[in-house]
């Protein structure tokens, strides 16, 4: 007698996954679902299907680790999406990496700092810049593919794991460009797609932000528009996708009231169609308010309420919701002004491609991308207690495309993060560079 889907056993994966967590001997603290404020309740925006909220907490052990979540149409996706970002995170700060002194690596084999979209050369000059950055023959490079051809480069070691292996770290390491996948058929290759995506929509949201760019809006469903309305609150989504990315870049941004207070957040997502990314983009937009909400509840003492004492992402995420009054003061909604393109209701769905979509997925992405000077290289950065987990762990990294900063006192300005007509031609600024105002994902 055939299984129906309610019964049928979960994949190996699934299962070694779910052991992971554990506050005895487990890999990650355990699991909390986080429930959503009765207002969140997502009405029209899924079709009325229920949302899940998952997280981890953050491992006293690692200074450079926070909250991990998740947010699904189902509660074991979501608590699977919560783990799978803990351990992506934690192969990241553990996987052992071999390393050279930059001495010994000839120049053509070797990516240096300033190849990379990170600081301006006046950023590195200010007398009190957290990271100045002095390069040495003695620093310490790690090794990377390029995507196109699987040659070898060496970067610095921040670029690839988070924190350094050996030394004080010359830079911060960050968690974008990273991603996890079910080791199964095709895990490499969607965790790498994955990766390369959260790349082109940090580069897209830091860019726009940073030059004050106004937003192009897309039209949202009637019944959306009414939804949000009824609950007090708003509801936008932009089009971000830069000239040259092939796959859509979308951000959704707004806020529901709860307990009376205002509440702002933005969610994004790019993905291979307009409709997928902006499925994904309103997915992680309404995780934003329940943690938000949770944020903003809890001890408020390292939560900042001016922009400049900003130092990591989850103050972004509440930082509206704390200052509701500069919310509309934003470049993105101030100055926004209706998108050409257009999409569907029954478009709006997720992306959950098979191995061989994702690998042609990954394919077109990288060479539109190289066609127009952007390079991407990868590393994998399972650990064995990991990959035993079930998952497989990819880094990516671009030298072209700009980060999005956590610390205020450092954004990325080197690179082309100021050349607005690069990526988004005709565009103009309404803001000093950079902008004063803070970015708000978290």
């Amino acid at each position: 007698m055939p299984q129906t889907a309610a019964h049928r056993a979960p994949l190996l994966s699934q299962h070694l996954l779910a052991q992971a967590a554990g506050s005895r001997c487990g890999l990650a603290p355990p699991v909390h679902l986080v429930d959503a404020q009765p207002c969140d309740a997502p009405g029209p925006l899924f079709g009325g299907k229920p949302l899940f909220n998952a997280a981890t907490p953050k491992d006293p052990a690692n200074a450079w680790q926070t909250v991990s979540g998740a947010v699904a149409l189902a509660r074991d996706q979501a608590v699977a999406g919560a783990l799978a970002e803990a351990l992506e995170r934690l192969a990241a700060a553990q996987t052992a990496l071999p390393l050279r002194l930059r001495a010994d690596i000839p120049d053509d084999e070797r990516l240096d700092d300033d190849a990379f979209a990170l600081y301006s050369r006046a950023q590195r000059s200010q007398a009190d810049f957290p990271w100045p950055m002095e390069a040495t023959d003695h620093d310490c490079y790690a090794a990377v593919y390029r995507l196109g051809n699987n040659r070898e480069f060496w970067v610095p070691q921040e670029l690839v794991g988070l924190g350094p292996r050996s030394g004080a770290a010359r830079m911060p390491s960050t968690s974008s460009g990273l991603a996890a996948w079910r080791d199964q058929a095709g895990g490499p290759w969607l965790a790498t797609l994955r990766a390369a995506q959260e790349l082109l929509e940090r580069d897209a949201l830091a860019t726009t932000w940073l030059n004050g760019l106004g937003g192009r809006q897309l039209t949202l469903p009637a019944d959306w528009q009414a939804y949000a309305a009824d609950h007090g609150g708003e509801l936008a989504a932009f089009d971000l996708t830069q000239a040259w990315n092939p796959q859509p870049v979308i951000a959704v941004a707004g806020g529901m009231p709860y307990r009376g207070r205002p509440r702002f957040v933005l969610g994004i997502a790019c993905r291979a169609s307009l409709g997928a990314a902006l499925h994904k983009a309103l997915l992680e937009w309404s995780q934003a308010l329940t943690f938000a909400a949770h944020l903003a509840n809890g001890p408020s003492d390292e939560l900042p309420r001016e922009a400049g004492a900003l130092r990591r992402f989850d103050q972004h995420a509440v930082f509206y919701t704390l200052r509701p009054d500069l919310w509309r003061r934003s470049a993105l909604l101030a100055h926004a002004a209706p998108a050409p393109a257009t999409v569907a209701a029954a478009e709006i769905q997720a992306d959950a491609p098979d191995v061989r979509q994702a690998a042609e997925q990954l394919r077109h992405l990288q060479l539109s991308l190289e066609h127009s000077g952007i390079d991407l290289y990868y590393r994998e950065l399972t650990t064995v207690d990991v990959a035993a987990c079930g998952l497989r762990v990819m880094r990516v990294l671009s030298p072209q495309l700009s980060g999005l900063h956590a610390d205020e006192r450092a954004p990325f300005l080197g690179g082309r993060c100021a050349d607005v007509e690069w990526r988004y031609p005709g565009s103009a600024r309404h803001t000093p560079f950079p902008n004063p105002l803070p970015h708000p994902l978290g």
